[in-house]
């Protein structure tokens, strides 16, 4: 069996990398819409040092201070638009180069169980729907580096008896960087913390001193200490500790029900990428109970998804996509698969799962060319939507003021004053009000333009009489199962001033709401 999977790994590695690079090439430079909330962050951060969406006021409205950071760094060598995108391309195609590192020479060669394992996690981080959302100009995939490394060294504290002071210090900046890029991270230092004291303290079999147990909870501290520290440095920095994402994104109304069935359909939504990285750590949980390796480590690790479902459910949290969720079962996969790893060669019940892992494996094969049908027109639809705003010179609303919803590229192409009608990024006031008490205040500041879909600019109308009003140009944003045309719309009287390109004719759909 295991030249078998040898062979395996010789093959797929080189083949997984080409079709990788083969739709990062097709999707080529087509980025999620909220990539470009965290670029005009990143813009703004280089030219006036402060946290800003609109370059006066300083407000928390991204979802990760560490990825603005970061790309605020490389606007020093670059203003092209396509950075988020490079940043994310660089950094999957790195977090790929990672798992084969870890897969092989980590994990032993007669562990022939976890090593197939492992080739499903590659396959399915390939997979087009992998590329949607590692490669969409998110810090997504930067996260999934960052808790990989945390995965592993947990797992090597976890089987020594101490840390050294050199080791200590570095996993708690380590603590601290994973906790700055995302603020619920701080979930998974807390459980590598759980994990850590209770291998070196509560499972050993020598029951130590008093202060000796003390030395080793205190020694099992780093990971969490740093993300308690990043903590700290958030809320000195901003004044809060959670983002206004956050805040405007939870009603404060607690529903199971409601949360089990948005969760349900964000990762059938993402595909392989959502249903398949579920289904991979449930069955890496049920081959570690039939190999009778589920222990209370194992238990903790596992605990990273439920927690965090539990807590968007008592919070009301609108979890709007599969980016939100994989890096509990990531987290969850590796440890279970490095668990597996010690299963000793030749057993029976590790013969028997083999064959059921091979089946999945072939099922995931077999989603392959459906999903990449289904993705690609959606792949692409993204890049051209790029270059019609690239192409249509919206920067003659720079300083007006505007309504949407989706405001990352209109807001970062056209420079605007965006009245956000999600509440993300106009202060924590906005944050904490309803959708209607905005749009009321988006209608005080008598906008200029307004960007929205149908229903939205048909919800305006009932407090805004857009009857003499020009539609500028229209934008499709396409998803996996329909697209969402966008309408930019201003004044009949600006229109000449402001729109470089004017639609000839009114889209039937619209009409009705400019008469």
């Amino acid at each position: 069996m295991t030249p078998l999977i040898d062979k395996a790994y010789r093959w797929a590695v080189p083949v997984l990398g080409l079709w990788l690079v083969t739709w990062i090439v097709l999707s080529w430079a087509g980025v999620q819409d909220d990539a470009f909330i965290h670029l005009r962050y990143a813009d703004n951060l280089f030219q006036t040092h402060l946290i800003t969406y609109d370059g006066v006021h300083p407000n928390y409205g991204a979802s990760s201070l560490l990825y603005v950071y970061l790309l605020s760094f490389l606007r020093t060598f670059t203003a092209t638009p396509d950075l988020p995108r490079i940043v994310s391309s660089c950094v999957h195609v790195l977090l790929i180069a990672g798992l084969v590192f870890l897969f092989l020479r980590a994990i032993p060669r007669e562990a022939h169980l976890a090593r197939l394992l492992g080739l499903i996690t590659l396959v399915i981080f390939v997979a087009p729907s992998a590329v949607r959302w590692l490669d969409d100009g998110m810090e997504t995939g930067l996260a999934l580096c960052f808790v990989a490394m945390l995965c592993w060294f947990t797992y090597r504290q976890s089987t020594t008896p101490a840390t050294t002071g050199l080791q200590y210090l570095a996993f708690v900046i380590l603590g601290f960087f994973t906790v700055l890029l995302r603020t619920e991270l701080i979930l998974l230092c807390g459980l590598s913390f759980a994990i850590i004291a209770w291998s070196r303290f509560f499972a050993s079999e020598d029951k130590a001193q008093s202060n000796q147990r003390l030395h080793a909870l205190l020694g099992s501290s780093h990971l969490l200490l740093g993300g308690v520290l990043a903590i700290a440095f958030i809320r000195l920095k901003m004044h809060v500790f959670l983002p206004d994402t956050a805040l405007a994104k939870s009603d404060g109304t607690a529903s199971w029900y409601i949360a089990s069935y948005v969760t349900a359909k964000v990762l059938a939504g993402a595909l392989s990428f959502g249903v398949g990285v579920f289904l991979l750590w449930l069955l890496t949980i049920f081959l570690l109970l039939r190999a009778g390796r589920f222990s209370i480590t194992a238990l903790f690790a596992n605990l990273a998804f439920p927690v965090l479902f539990a807590l968007a459910a008592m919070r009301g949290q609108q979890i709007q996509g599969a980016r939100y969720f994989v890096w509990t079962f990531f987290f969850s996969i590796l440890w279970n698969v490095l668990q597996l790893s010690c299963v000793p060669p030749g057993d029976r019940v590790q013969t028997q799962s083999t064959s059921l892992t091979y089946c999945f494996l072939a099922l995931v094969l077999l989603a392959l060319p459906f999903e990449s049908r289904m993705l690609y027109p959606m792949l692409r639809g993204r890049a051209h939507l790029l270059k019609q705003f690239e192409g249509n010179h919206l920067e003659d609303l720079q300083g007006k003021r505007g309504i949407a919803l989706d405001i990352g590229l209109i807001g970062y192409f056209s420079r605007a004053d965006i009245c956000d009608m999600a509440g993300l990024v106009n202060g924590r006031d906005k944050a904490r009000q309803t959708t209607q008490q905005r749009l009321v205040s988006c209608v005080a500041t008598h906008p200029d333009f307004i960007f929205l879909d149908l229903g939205g600019i048909g919800y305006v109308a009932n407090y805004l009489p857009i009857n003499d009003w020009q539609v500028c140009s229209q934008y499709d944003f396409e998803n996996v199962y329909q697209s969402n045309r966008h309408y930019l719309i201003v004044p009949r009287t600006t229109a000449p001033e402001v729109c470089k390109s004017i639609a000839n004719t009114v889209p039937s759909e619209i009409a009705p709401l400019l008469r």
